[in-house]
């Protein structure tokens, strides 16, 4: 068994259990969008970065194991931050042009993601242009 601390809370857990896996039994929320159970994690979205003591760098918690006297932040301004950079990297070549679900079954065939590019813009005339069109 590894005893670690998250938030300055204690638990007890199996070995192989990972800092996510740990945050949940304590009932701590971490965000994430990559983590698959019974996948292999992989991390790459970032999104459940956490601060462990004495490392330099944040980790994702879903692939780190705990370890037996670990000490995990996971509610800090840094962990925060990084946390929003890496939804608005994985965002950012992301403006909505993948066709959502409404729009594949839609039988009028409407353009989705524009209508919703012109509702966000404040250009209702635009959507409304947008969904007459179809």
């Amino acid at each position: 068994m590894a005893k670690i601390s998250i938030d300055g809370r204690e638990l007890q857990v199996p070995p192989g259990t990972t800092v996510l896996d740990a945050a949940r039994q304590l009932g701590i929320e971490i965000p994430t969008l990559c983590f698959l159970a019974d996948a292999t994690p992989s991390g790459a979205c970032r999104v459940c970065l956490v601060k462990i003591q004495g490392q330099l760098h944040l980790a994702p918690a879903c692939g780190v194991v705990a370890t037996d006297g670990m000490a995990v932040e996971s509610e800090t301004a840094e962990v925060h931050a990084a946390r929003r950079v890496a939804l608005e990297l994985l965002l950012s070549d992301h403006l909505g042009d993948c066709l959502a679900p409404c729009q594949r079954a839609c039988p009028a065939q409407m353009d989705i993601p524009a209508m919703i590019r012109a509702i966000h813009a404040g250009q209702m005339g635009e959507a409304i242009r947008i969904v007459k069109r179809e």
